[in-house]
């Protein structure tokens, strides 16, 4: 039988759960304790065989738990039973008989706020030779690390390149990563790979190899009340004009006594890749055509990102995004003369602090038309809501597309069918919580996966992931394509 791999990086996770990161001490964002839970989905109707192997940062092998997975079904592994030492970190390794797809969540326990956060981020099938990292900060309140797996067969020497916001090169780095591994690159921490930034800090990265082999690759934020993770985008010989989606964006807030209460927003790091300027049209759609549209016009300097905020506005004019309302939710299409790629963050407000959830806008340059999508809840005790999900769809195709999205318990039973037309450029979104696209259906106490494919265009698929046990906590990730 031929092997399948699907590779995905334990970022900045301790799959065992008990070590917390020295950071307090130090005035940085201390997320707490993490844990590293991972979904399997057979995208089969045939049972899967499944092995996992895990890989220190040394390249050192450690065997983890053989699996079985029903046809269309999925399992979930947890800390408990991954055959790991404790504190230990580093990247796995799923082999299989059938193809899979995966989405893997850290969970910080300890931390501020209710003591509980999460973070979603989905697993890769194949590595590149370029991977970008469009959103990376180190301040007081914000801070990133970006973890690089070697998905090939020998050691991986790559070249690191930072760039400030403005476009300023900061310089160059070299690291050899062992095959399997991964090393994690905190810009709290100089050293290997790390510049000395100096607080306050934003821009991007560019990772490419050069002696022939591929990586993957995660960055992680933390922020004080919240932790988010995305995945590298493959840059490898992006070139020219792009046309990239983004099927979710918010601006949504209540105002009493002239005081903005928010409930959600949404903001967007577009990175140039070119040694040029790159002129870039953004265009806000809403869902409900009774809301306002936006497009504007902005210019991004060589090699450089830009971040729009939907609160914070565009280049210190918070007032930027006025026009929008406060119960404005809706797509984005962002058209580059150049090559780019953006990363897309969703901030969710609880009475204890902000969360948030960081995903990849997709390029319409993608033919897919049939997504993955694992990590699907609705869970519920009474009123008291355990686990929902929001299911994200976009038409990225020139025409409209009937699509049907199907909902799969564990076992690989079949739960729901829903089948609805989506206009060309447009979105819709399934909140299991809110019942809408049928999911009431479901039940009250579903885990599964849903599997999203259209007649004919292409599409973006993300997902919104919302736990309440044992504190409140969501994350965002991409669908994975068939």
């Amino acid at each position: 039988m031929t092997k399948r791999r699907i590779t995905f990086l334990l970022v900045l996770a301790m799959l065992l759960a008990m070590v917390a990161l020295p950071a307090a001490a130090q005035s940085w964002p201390d997320p707490g304790t993490g844990s590293t839970y991972t979904e399997l989905v057979n995208k089969t109707a045939d049972a899967a065989t499944a092995q996992l192997t895990y890989y220190d940062t040394s390249g050192g092998v450690h065997q983890g738990p053989q699996r079985t997975i029903p046809g269309n079904g999925s399992i979930a592994i947890d800390p408990d039973s991954v055959q790991l030492p404790q504190n230990f970190v580093g990247a796995g390794v799923v082999s299989s008989n059938q193809p899979l797809a995966s989405v893997v969540a850290t969970k910080w326990t300890g931390g501020p706020g209710d003591g509980f956060q999460s973070a979603l981020y989905s697993g890769v099938s194949a590595g590149s030779n370029k991977i970008c990292f469009p959103s990376l900060f180190k301040a007081t309140p914000i801070v990133s690390s970006f973890a690089v797996q070697n998905t090939g067969t020998a050691p991986a020497d790559i070249k690191i390149t930072y760039f400030k916001r403005d476009g300023t090169n900061e310089g160059q780095y070299t690291d050899s990563i062992p095959a399997g591994a991964q090393h994690t690159y905190d810009l709290r921490n100089p050293g290997t790979g790390v510049p000395n930034f100096a607080t306050g800090w934003d821009g991007s990265a560019i990772v490419e190899v050069t002696n022939g082999q591929t990586v993957a690759g995660v960055g992680v934020i933390n922020q004080n009340g919240r932790s988010s993770a995305y995945n590298a985008a493959d840059c490898s010989g992006a070139s020219g004009p792009t046309t990239l989606v983004v099927p979710s964006h918010y601006r949504v807030f209540t105002e009493s006594g002239g005081v903005k209460h928010w409930i959600l927003l949404s903001a967007l790091n577009i990175q140039n890749l070119e040694s040029s300027a790159a002129n870039v049209t953004i265009e806000y759609i809403p869902r409900n055509p009774a809301n306002a549209s936006k497009t504007v016009h902005i210019t991004i300097p060589a090699n450089s990102s830009a971040g729009l905020n939907t609160r914070g506005g565009y280049n210190g004019d918070n007032t930027y995004f006025d026009d929008l309302g406060g119960s404005w939710d809706g797509t984005v299409k962002i058209t580059s003369d150049k090559a780019a790629v953006a990363t897309v963050i969703t901030q969710w407000f609880r009475g204890t602090g902000p969360e948030a959830g960081y995903y990849a806008a997709a390029n319409t340059s993608s033919s897919a038309t049939k997504f993955f999508m694992p990590n699907v809840r609705r869970v519920v005790d009474g009123s008291d809501w355990k686990e929902f999900s929001a299911v994200l769809i976009q038409n990225i195709g020139t025409s409209a597309t009937n699509v049907t999205t199907k909902y799969y318990d564990r076992n690989g039973t079949l739960v729901y069918t829903h089948n609805e037309s989506i206009a060309a450029g447009a979105g819709v979104g399934y909140n299991t919580k809110a019942g809408t696209g049928g999911t009431a259906a479901l039940g009250s106490n579903f885990e599964g996966h849903a599997v999203i494919e259209s007649d004919g265009q292409p599409l973006a698929v993300v997902l919104n992931s919302i736990s309440r046990t044992p504190g409140f906590a969501t994350g965002t990730t991409n669908g994975i394509s068939e």
